[in-house]
């Protein structure tokens, strides 16, 4: 009799992990600046991959808790995006953590489920680094408001879910203001880095 009752107890206490299963924060941004026409970072988005780990770190609303677990997208083709992947990367070193790229760039709502439903996320702070055109399906999976268009000429921006036990995460977008160029506010265009010229400095 005991060993069913405790058995009936696994199953429920099993059950109920999938549907309470929440994490306490998700940061979610887009790779960093790439080569047009290219699935490589260019100059400035190795930059700002460099310079994210610190941002992140010494940041304090990111880091209660600090990153605990981070997604990006795996190489489905030999010629596919690893723009997230070279993103992420150092962001993944940093916090010593294994990056999770077992997900294609279209498995948004696998995604959120994985994250709501698996109790190793419980309480934990999630970072997931994907293409701008999956990113708004990602936060609606994750039960956040509409964040509307992630614009293809932003990349200096960051969305943050917190879960406080209310219907719906909080929602904030977030400017990393971290690079050359960064907005100072969401009403400002970005800067492109000065166009590349050959002529020498003291030619007239």
């Amino acid at each position: 009799m005991n060993k069913l009752f405790l058995l009936g107890i696994s199953l429920i206490l099993g059950a109920l992990s999938g549907v309470l299963a929440t994490p306490k924060k998700v940061i979610i941004l887009r790779h960093a600046e790439k080569v047009q026409g290219g699935n490589q970072l260019n100059l400035q988005g190795y930059e700002r991959s460099a310079a994210l780990p610190y941002y992140f770190s010494g940041t304090p609303l990111y880091n209660d808790p600090a990153p605990a677990h981070i997604f990006a997208p795996g190489l489905e083709e030999p010629d596919s995006s690893v723009r997230p992947i070279q993103t992420c990367t150092p962001i993944a070193n940093h916090y010593n953590l294994t990056l999770n790229i077992d997900l294609k760039h279209t498995e948004t709502d696998k995604l959120a489920q994985e994250i709501l439903k698996n109790p190793k996320y419980n309480d934990s702070t999630v970072l997931i680094c994907w293409s701008h055109g999956h990113i708004r399906p990602i936060v609606l999976a994750l039960g956040g408001e509409d964040p509307g268009e992630w614009k293809s000429n932003i990349f200096d921006q960051v969305y943050l879910l917190t879960f406080d036990g209310s219907n719906k995460p909080k929602f904030q977008k977030i400017l990393q203001k971290l690079m050359f160029g960064d907005r100072a506010s969401f009403t400002d265009n970005p800067l492109s880095l000065p166009a590349r010229t050959t002529k020498r400095i003291d030619e007239n």
